[in-house]
């Protein structure tokens, strides 16, 4: 890293600026009424079930035989399908090709090789260390399937599985979908054989969707009764189209359409990095996302979607209402009430989704994010104490080591960096003094190797934690912690500019129109039903600190 020209420092800033007016533009041009919008790495999980959706008066006709295309050629070399090789969509694409109403020899083999991993894996699989959503209704629900078909999988954990399925079901009992609370909609799945379609029929969405997922609603269409569900079937096929268009035909993404989501996390990521909103360009766009975003929030919260089809939760509610408040008064909109947070309040903490096994870190931090990004505190904030609430709730979680962990995503850096931004928000300095281990905790695991971070046994550093570990430090350097050591003090602006160097080497692996599958420095570290990559919003946190230190400190990579 070498001190350059300011006028070379202006030439990176711009670039790195049009990148971002680039991408607010995409998302802008991708949003649609009709469809929603919102991109995400295909999962091979949706994939499987839509490969087994039937041509309903032809049952021996694939109806979409892409997807069964792409099952056979995304297939690992040990059997596995998922980045890394994950047991839920390999599950799911044994099912598929077992199910499949032309079993020639390619698909035959590609069974037996499925089989062979999923017999391995399970033996090794530690069902209390495994999070994904709805594994412990969706990993029975395929083995009792699969059992039907003759294949039949024993394994040390099944018992525990098969406890902790019960008591998922205790607290949220699948009759509760037609009540439109149950997040279990995204996961029809599990209960379309039994499912009663005339009371489900309220809660498709729009679009034709149900639940936001491409397995779900296939799963409607390979049970359909009484009659074929020609909307949903057509929102399959956009999916499909789209897919087509972008070059991988048959890919499903994990959830669709997620712009709430996408949008508001892009939004906040960007509005913490000191770009001029102002500017014509930049307030145009902003203005027709925040409308959106805007109008994605009901009294009841929001959800991944405009286009809502899964219950709100309060972490896109929190997102939406963080993003929009704070970048509201920098182009001339109004703030929105924020009270909507209540219907998510506890006794201590604030709850994801009204019926969930486990507290989500990553929400709750939104959550403080969104009523800090107030100007005046509202009664019931005031009333019940929720800000304090929710920071006695985040410092109680944290790691001794100084960071934190969320359900929602493999990596501590995620959990750390949005529990960091959120503090650093708080007046008060004794707030902040609390995250100075936080600080020696990022300072200490940068790779020496390559100036990135990576905490999830890749032989690299990756883009996206990296991002987040200086999203920490610019936060702390912004917003100074009184206790911090001199030392540290002193290590932290080094810190950022090898880790700034790392990202800026590397920038070109990342652009928000492609994907690359399998690449070291950008797996798929959010967790859904499988592992995936919003791509948009990986993209916008690594634009987002490349301009907050290129504009602090005017310096530029070498």
């Amino acid at each position: 890293m070498i001190i350059s020209s300011i006028k070379q420092s202006q030439r990176t800033l711009a670039l790195i600026r049009d990148m971002v007016l680039a991408l607010l533009q995409e998302m802008v041009a991708d949003y649609d009424e009709k469809w929603g919008g919102g991109k995400m790495s295909a999962a091979a999980y949706d994939v499987a079930w839509v490969a087994m959706v039937r041509e309903p008066h032809n049952p021996e006709q694939l109806a979409f035989p892409d997807s069964f295309n792409w099952l056979l050629r995304h297939q690992s070399i040990d059997g596995s399908w998922g980045y890394p090789p994950q047991i839920v969509p390999t599950l799911a694409g044994l099912l598929a090709l077992l199910k499949a109403p032309q079993q020639t020899e390619s698909t035959r083999y590609a069974a037996k090789r499925a089989e062979a991993h999923l017999q391995t894996a399970l033996r090794q699989w530690s069902v209390a260390n495994h999070e994904s959503v709805a594994f412990e209704i969706l990993v029975p629900k395929h083995l009792e399937e699969l059992e039907k078909l003759g294949v039949v999988f024993e394994f040390p954990d099944k018992a525990e599985l098969l406890k902790i399925y019960h008591h998922k079901l205790s607290i949220c009992s699948p009759e509760l979908i037609y009540s439109g609370k149950s997040g279990l909609i995204h996961s029809l799945e599990a209960f379309a054989p039994s499912v009663d379609f005339q009371r489900l029929k309220p809660l498709q969405a729009d679009n034709g969707s149900y639940g936001n997922s491409p397995a779900a609603t296939a799963a409607i269409l390979i049970h359909h009764n009484p009659e074929w569900d020609t909307v949903a079937f057509e929102w399959l096929q956009h999916l499909s189209n789209q897919a087509r268009r972008t070059g991988d035909p048959g890919a499903m993404p994990n959830a669709y359409p997620i712009d709430a989501f996408e949008g508001s996390w892009v939004l906040y990521n960007l509005v913490q990095s000191g770009i001029d909103f102002k500017e014509e360009a930049f307030r145009s766009v902003a203005k027709k996302l925040l409308i959106w975003l805007q109008e994605s929030i009901t009294q009841k919260g929001a959800s991944i979607s405009r286009l809502i089809g899964i219950p709100t939760d309060s972490d896109d509610t929190a997102m939406v209402l963080a993003a929009h408040n704070l970048l509201a008064d920098k182009i001339g909109m109004k703030t929105v009430s924020v009270d909507c947070l209540q219907n998510f309040e506890r006794d201590t903490y604030f709850t994801c989704f009204e019926l969930e096994r486990d507290i989500s870190l990553s929400a709750n931090a939104h959550v403080l994010a969104a009523l800090l990004s107030m100007s005046t505190p509202y009664n019931w904030v005031v009333k019940n104490n929720s800000v304090n609430k929710v920071i006695d709730y985040l410092y109680s979680t944290k790691n001794g080591a100084g960071y934190w962990e969320d359900k929602w995503h493999q990596s501590p850096f995620y959990a750390t960096a949005t529990a960091t931004m959120a503090l650093a928000q708080h007046p008060s300095p004794s707030v902040r003094n609390q995250l100075q281990l936080t600080v020696e905790w990022v300072l200490a695991t940068q790779s020496a190797k390559d100036g990135g971070w990576g905490m999830n046994g890749s032989e690299c550093s990756t883009l996206e934690e990296t991002a987040y570990a200086l999203q920490i430090l610019n936060t702390v350097k912004q917003k100074l912690i009184e206790k911090t050591r001199p030392t540290t003090q002193a290590s932290i602006s080094q810190t950022i500019r090898r880790g700034v160097n790392y990202l800026w080497q590397h920038l070109d692996e990342l652009s928000s129109s492609t994907e690359i599958a399998g690449n070291p420095r950008l797996p798929r570290l959010w967790r859904g039903k499988e592992l995936y990559l919003p791509s948009r919003v990986v993209f916008s946190v690594v634009l987002a600190v490349l301009y907050q230190v290129f504009a602090d400190e005017q310096v530029v990579p070498r």
